[in-house]
């Protein structure tokens, strides 16, 4: 027990603080302990970002008690630190969640639990619950009539509205500079929170501002780009359009110039039998009136033999005529072309069909060949 004693010298050592006699009557409570328990929070943010305001009105109102009271303040979390090395050096001795208990040990005469409620409207109020640690009953509740719109307001006023009446419930009667002292005090937290309030505003207002001014700024960017798409989305359907009428006139004049002469700048090939073998010819129209011949054919020997050379042709009333001629060819039939006859298209302009004479004898059996675009 004499290092449990040495403990709690250690307790008042550190949470003692004894205030100017002049504040209360006589001794006031210089040789009364109270013991803070619990100080809690009641519908707090569920991000816990004021749980804060349970510790700082715990300390604002040991702090308010021993300066105007003159009271011994022990913080029961304090307490449970020494109490727990000294549970550990003499066995148990005490359940940790009684703190009426634990303020018997410490010799505290009362126990005190704040209950700190966020209400619906966002302010704080207070309600202090002052327990008989010898009986174990409640000797003394105290609510504040006021609530306090922000949680710094709270810290700040709270304590000082809480004073008077636990000196009143704990018999402890302040003197007139104690009383002109704790009004002061108040007048300068009631003040300062007014100062605090009105920074509060001020930066509402600014954050207000501020917000109004991205806002409006987001607005702009917003009808810029819309004004952007727009632009662009006109420019590329008008760029469609001149693309449209471009190759709308070009497929016009393309089926005109067709129309006129369906050979111009186009290729068409055609097989037929000569005999055993099989000629095969490819005639490219160069021009109005030009074109290039190629001829692939088989001697009797079966050696293959390509001629190519230039011509003409006309087309007029579905008449064609081409004419090509070949010389020092090998191959006798092919020396020269001269082909005649009405054609009609097939699969638009893919396929025409001409009567042409298989050698190059005018009068030579004519056979009905079919020549297809390549």
């Amino acid at each position: 027990m004499k290092r449990f004693a040495l403990f709690l010298f250690c307790i008042f050592s550190l949470c003692l603080v004894h205030a100017e006699s002049s504040f209360y009557v006589g001794e006031g409570g210089e040789n009364h302990t109270i013991m803070f328990a619990e100080s809690t929070l009641e519908n707090g943010f569920f991000d816990k970002s004021d749980i804060w305001i349970t510790d700082k009105i715990k300390a604002n109102l040991i702090s308010s008690l021993q300066c105007y009271g003159g009271f011994n303040c022990i913080d029961l979390a304090e307490a449970k630190t020494i109490l727990k090395v000294q549970k550990q050096l003499e066995s148990g001795i005490y359940d940790d969640s009684q703190s009426i208990e634990i303020g018997k040990l410490v010799k505290a005469k009362e126990v005190v639990n704040i209950k700190t409620t966020r209400l619906p409207s966002g302010s704080y109020s207070i309600n202090i619950t002052i327990f008989n640690v010898e009986k174990g009953t409640i000797i003394g509740m105290f609510s504040s009539p006021k609530t306090y719109e922000s949680a710094e307001s709270y810290v700040l006023q709270a304590h000082y509205d809480c004073v008077s009446p636990i000196l009143k419930q704990l018999k402890v009667k302040p003197t007139q500079e104690g009383k002109s002292a704790l009004a002061e005090d108040k007048k300068n937290a009631d003040t300062q929170a007014e100062k605090n309030k009105a920074v509060a505003l001020e930066n509402a207002k600014l954050e207000a501002e501020r917000s109004e001014m991205a806002e409006k700024q987001a607005k702009i960017v917003a009808e810029e780009k819309a004004r952007k798409e727009a632009q662009e989305k006109a420019e590329f359907e008008r760029n469609q359009k001149i693309l449209a009428d471009k190759k709308a006139k070009e497929a016009e004049a393309y089926a005109k110039a067709k129309q006129q002469n369906p050979f111009a700048k186009e290729t068409y090939v055609t097989e037929f039998e000569n005999g055993s073998k099989y000629d095969s010819y490819s005639v490219k129209f160069t021009s109005q009136t030009e074109c290039t011949i190629t001829v692939i054919s088989e001697d009797t020997k079966g050696n293959k033999h390509i001629y190519s050379n230039s011509g003409s042709y006309s087309y007029g009333d579905n008449i064609l005529s081409v004419n090509a001629r070949f010389a020092n060819q090998e191959i006798k039939h092919v020396q020269k072309i001269n082909w005649k006859g009405q054609i009609n298209f097939k699969n638009g302009y893919n396929n025409f069909y001409l009567m042409i004479p298989v050698t190059s004898n005018e009068n030579a059996k004519k056979i009905r060949a079919e020549f297809r675009k390549k």
